[in-house]
């Protein structure tokens, strides 16, 4: 039997109090259900995300160029709920002493682990990177209590594992300091104990050792040019150079003074005057001091010469040497790059080693996270769970709903003629008029006579 709105709306009628009763059982059922839940209140604390996710040690500039938020939003949620977390959090709560004291310990911290992991909810808004950390418990002082410790201890460990690496990294780069410093101190040794083998000063001797034949060359020219005019003068007697001496000339002036005196005496005197004998003795003797003057001014210039001829000598030996030694240095300047070459590469090695070490060190000191409180949890005032507004509502419904099914249900084990159309579709046949008797109100919906 199909009913259309008009029969529905005619049993209603005839049967509300039934409806009425079935849906005002049904309201009571869920209201009392309602009542009757626990309740839950939910402590709520927020925290604003750093995406940039940059490292305050480092220098480079293009940190956080590229973000995928939902990842690191992921990545942090999936910490918060971590057991690092988590733990720490039912033991700070004291979650872990309220259970049996008999309960192995392993089994307490876990069992009130998973009551902290059931009751925490973690939110986060659309294009947003703000995470809400919501905690639902019976106790409202200890639903915020939660939501903190969550947030407090999710920063503090979130703190550690990002210094935690650092530290690991820079314990290590501290050991490999002292072996790499060993290898840079043998790769020295090996470089000045083969530089005092060989007599070598600076790592660039070549060129020191050039220059200085170069030096030498021009000496050598220099010395060559004189012992030549010395030999020449040597050879020349060198007349010019010893009348032109100052100790000869004076002799000389002094010579020819006395001479004059000697000729000038002679015309008065004769030669046995005792004056006359007197200037004549000490003209000899000055005569006698100017040959020793020209004797001793030529020695001078053979002794020139031997000097300049000397000179040129060692200067040729001394050139010879050095060519030799420039000879010998080749291939010992090879092995001194080569082991320049290990000191530079060993020293290397060291620096970057402690460059590496001082970051880590300094990584290993990071105090502040990747995330600040943005809205500390407060006591809340009213239950998140149940929530009685909605439940009442939806009681209502569903018994308005059961009510009318109720009603259905019955017209279909207990079907009644209540319309014109009803009595169209049960005789099939076509109703001409209906006679409508006055209605008499006894109630909320007016009575009709039900037809037989």
């Amino acid at each position: 039997m199909s009913m259309n709105p008009i029969d529905l709306l005619a049993a209603l009628r005839a049967r509300w109090q039934t409806a009425a009763t079935i849906g005002g059982i049904l309201f009571l059922l869920v209201a009392v259900l309602a009542f009757m839940q626990p309740r839950q209140y939910m402590g709520t604390a927020s925290l604003l995300l750093d995406l940039s996710q940059t490292d305050p040690t480092s220098t480079s500039t293009d940190q956080g160029s590229r973000v995928d938020v939902e990842s690191i939003i992921g990545t942090q949620t999936d910490v918060i709920r971590s057991a690092k977390v988590i733990n720490a959090v039912a033991k700070e709560a004291g979650f872990v002493d309220a259970l049996p004291a008999d309960m192995p310990a392993a089994a307490r911290m876990q069992q009130a682990a998973a009551m902290v992991r059931a009751n925490l909810i973690i939110t986060t808004g659309r294009q947003s990177n703000v995470l809400q950390l919501q905690y639902l418990d019976p106790s409202p002082e200890v639903a915020a209590k939660v939501a903190n410790l969550v947030a407090k201890i999710y920063m503090r460990e979130q703190v550690e594992l990002r210094a935690s690496p650092a530290r690991g990294s820079a314990k290590w780069f501290d050991e490999q300091t002292q072996e790499v410093r060993h290898r840079y101190e043998m790769a020295q040794k090996n470089l000045s104990d083969f530089q005092r083998a060989h007599d070598i000063i600076g790592i660039n001797r070549m060129d020191l050792e050039a220059e200085k034949l170069k030096n030498m060359s021009y000496q050598l020219t220099q010395a060559q040019a004189e012992a030549a005019a010395a030999r020449s003068k040597a050879r020349a007697g060198s007349v010019s150079d010893i009348e032109g001496s100052l100790i000869v000339q004076n002799l000389q002036e002094q010579v020819a003074a006395q001479s004059a005196r000697v000729s000038e005496l002679a015309k008065t005197l004769g030669p046995n005057h005792p004056s006359m004998a007197a200037a004549t003795a000490q003209l000899s003797e000055l005569q006698s001091k100017l040959g020793s003057a020209r004797a001793s001014q030529a020695g001078a210039v053979n002794a020139n010469s031997v000097a300049a001829n000397g000179r040129e000598g060692d200067l040729k030996a001394n050139m010879a040497s050095q060519e030799d030694r420039m000879i010998r240095m080749s291939d010992v300047q090879d092995q001194l790059m080569v082991l320049q070459r290990d000191v530079d590469a060993a020293r290397q090695t060291y620096d970057t080693v402690r460059q590496r070490f001082n970051e880590a060190a300094l990584k290993s000191q990071i105090s502040q996270p990747n995330a600040s409180p943005l809205d500390e949890a407060v006591v809340p005032l009213l239950p998140a769970k149940p929530n009685i507004p909605l439940m009442l509502v939806a009681g209502f419904a569903l018994g308005l709903v059961g009510g009318i099914a109720a009603v259905i249900l019955m017209e279909i084990i207990s079907p009644k003629v209540r319309s014109a159309s009803g009595v169209a579709r049960a005789t099939e046949v076509d109703v001409i008029t209906e006679l409508m008797p006055a209605p008499v109100r006894a109630g909320w919906f007016p009575k009709h006579k039900e037809a037989a």
